[in-house]
Parts: structure tokens; sequence; C-alpha cells
């Protein structure tokens, strides 16, 4: 597109009409060298004392602007698209070799085998949810009295890789010995080790204090949650041994003062849940010391749920198991006879 020079002087001295306007913008716009009258020193000279209003000034400079910044822009942007695609290039050759390394290693895998492992856990739960203490015999024969409130958690089958269980409250242990197996009870970051021998753990949850108490053999105390900030121990405890940690003060403790628990163990009530009656016949044995008598083929598939109040009379208790079960209580001179 050509212009004339007057057309142009009469632009930039600001005479133009608004037609005469539009056709040099449209030519600033699209030129890329301006013609070389324009570059005469005179004649800008000339130019530059012409009246030519502050406005136009700036539209001329706004004009220039958006006729250069293009060029400047789109070439900062291509080198900054071209070192962007070479660094995702690099990242992703990257990523696939690391990801070829550790292919049975990626988040999924690990989490379905960790979905795995825990489903294959079953857990089985006791809380003592009355007033009294209840005693609950383990799978490995070890008796555990369980206070009021308390839980006592353990894995199925339990005893046969290890003995291991989780205590919150107050519970007194009385443990089958097996040293293949020890016996380990976890309580607020604590653990309690015996392989063979009758022990008490107070933890309570909210509690200030965790305490061990020993009765008969020999136990480990240790502490094993450094989460909970417990300052490190290893103790082993003698008969009549007592380890007191104060969380509060984060100190550990042993007396030598000799513990008296045939009164505090008392047992008042037995808890059963589908146990044979061959079972309870056992433990009312053991606990009123009679001798209780009966066919084992006459108790066959009969089972018994409920909880037992102890200071109720062994004969009131037969008298209503056998009752619900369609039996026959009899007093002999050593004891019951109990038959169809």
């Amino acid at each position: 597109m050509s212009m004339s020079k007057e057309l142009l002087d009469k632009y930039f001295k600001g005479q133009c009409s608004p037609e005469e306007k539009l056709v040099v913008n449209k030519f600033l716009q699209e030129t890329k060298d301006l013609p070389e009258y324009l570059l005469d020193k005179n004649e800008w000279d000339e130019a530059q004392v012409a009246n030519i209003s502050v406005a136009k000034t700036e539209e001329m400079f706004a004009m220039v602007k958006k006729h250069t910044q293009p060029r400047f822009y789109k070439l900062g942007w291509m080198k900054r698209i071209s070192a962007a695609a070479l660094i995702l290039a690099i990242l992703s050759i990257g990523l696939w070799k690391l990801n070829q390394n550790a292919r049975d290693f990626t988040p999924a895998k690990v989490q379905s085998q960790i979905n795995q492992k825990a489903a294959s856990i079953q857990w089985k739960s006791v809380v003592n949810y009355t007033e009294y203490n209840q005693e609950i015999k383990l799978p490995d024969s070890s008796t555990v009295k369980i206070y009021p409130g308390a839980e006592l958690r353990y894995t199925l089958p339990f005893g046969k890789e290890k003995r291991e269980l989780y205590l919150k409250g107050k519970s007194f242990f009385q443990v089958t010995k097996d040293k293949v197996h020890p016996f380990v009870v976890y309580a607020n970051g604590i653990s309690t080790t015996a392989l063979g021998t009758s022990f008490t753990i107070t933890a309570k949850e909210k509690g200030k204090f965790i305490k061990v108490q020993l009765h008969t053999g020999k136990v480990w105390v240790k502490n094993i949650d450094s989460a909970q900030q417990i300052m490190h121990f290893n103790k082993i405890l003698l008969p009549g041994n007592e380890l007191v940690y104060n969380l509060k003060l984060n100190k550990v403790k042993v007396s030598n003062s000799r513990i008296e628990i045939r009164q505090e163990y008392k047992i008042k009530e037995l808890n059963f849940t589908q146990a044979s009656l061959v079972d309870v016949f056992t433990r009312l044995e053991e606990h009123y010391k009679v001798k209780i008598k009966y066919r084992a083929d006459d108790l066959k598939e009969m089972s018994f749920t409920g909880s037992l109040k102890l200071t109720t009379s062994v004969d009131t208790i037969l008298e209503e198991i056998a009752e619900l079960n369609k039996l026959k209580q009899t007093k002999t001179n050593d004891g019951y006879l109990i038959s169809k």
C-alpha cells in the first residue's frame, strides 16, 4: 500500500479529516518500513514544531507499540514453549524408567497388599460393661480377670504363632507356660512379656499412671512407643515388684513392696458365650470346689450364653442350667449329678 507524502504531512501536522486519518492509520499498521522521505532530519524538525496535541502523540505511540510488540512476545513465548516441551520430555522418560524399576512397589499394589493382610486378621474383643470383675479363658488356657470398664483385644487364632494382647484399663493375667510363644500385653505404649506367670496391668486410657504388678514368676517390661515420647526403659520384675510409670513426669519407679491380691482379685461373675455345658460345669467345679458328675453324651451339642453371679449358690446355678436344658439335677454325697 502506497501513501503520498502530502497526506502523511497533513497527518503528522494534525490536519487530516477523519476519513484521511483512517487511511493513514491503516497504512502505518500494515507497513514495516517508513518511506525514506519521512526520515529526513529537516522534515522531522519541521514536524516537531507543528502543533500536535498530547492526545495525538499518545495515539501515535499506541499505534507504534501495537505494531511492534507482538513480534517481541511471540518470539519469547516460542522459546518458553520449546524449553517447557524439552523439560516435559526429559521428565516423562525419567518417570517411565522409574516406574519400570519399581513396578512392584506402586501405591495401588502396596495398598492392596496391606488391605489383604488386614482383611485376613480376625480380632476378638472383650469389654467388661458390668460393675464386677469378669474372668475369661484364652485359647491357650491362660485366664484373664477383666476389671469393670476394661477392654482386652487379641487376634485369632491365638497362641499358634504368637500370644499378643492389647489392653485398655485394668486386668489380672494368669499365664499358661509356653517357652516357644511368649505372652505379651501391650498397654499405652508399654509391653509386658511373660513366659508363665501372674501379673496385673493397670493402663487406663486417660490415666496418669501405667502400673505393672508381678505376683508370681518373672516379667520383662519396656517401652515400645516412641511417638508418645515415653522415656526408654527395660525392667525385669520379680515376684512382689511393682513398676509405676508416671506419664506426666515421664518417670519410672520400681518398688519391692509385696502385693496382696487374694481379696482384690476375687471374681464375682462368670461370663459365657456359646460355651459348652462341659466347660461351664468345669468352671463351676473350680470356683465352688465341688464335684459335678454327668455323661458327656447327655450334654452333647448343649451350650450356655450368659452371666453367672458367683454370689449365688452353686445349687441354684445348677438348678437353673438344668431347667433351661431339660436336665435333672441330683444332690450327691460328694457333689451333684446332672442327667437327662
